[in-house]
């Protein structure tokens, strides 16, 4: 299986903030879609990393296994960046 990895790139404070909203919304999107219980699923369907990039910077990327989740996290994610 190929992994969808989404790089948002620098966070700051209120990315932080956001990126926390974007991810309750998809656990409740992921539960009115019928989606199946994740922790009953051998493998996890959303990884999230934060790493230091080499200017200092920190740099989060959310990686999924589907498309159809990457897609609905980043229609939540540029909704509440907007907000």
């Amino acid at each position: 299986m190929k992994d969808i990895v989404l790089d948002l790139g620098p966070v700051n404070s209120v990315d932080e903030t956001a990126f926390a909203q974007a991810i309750e919304n998809l656990a409740e999107w992921h539960k009115k879609t019928g989606g199946q219980g994740w922790r009953d699923r051998d493998a996890p369907d959303v990884m999230i990393k934060t790493v230091c990039d080499p200017a200092g910077e920190l740099r989060k990327a959310v990686i999924f296994q589907k498309q159809e989740w990457a897609s609905a996290f980043m229609g939540f994610w540029l909704d509440e960046r907007q907000a």
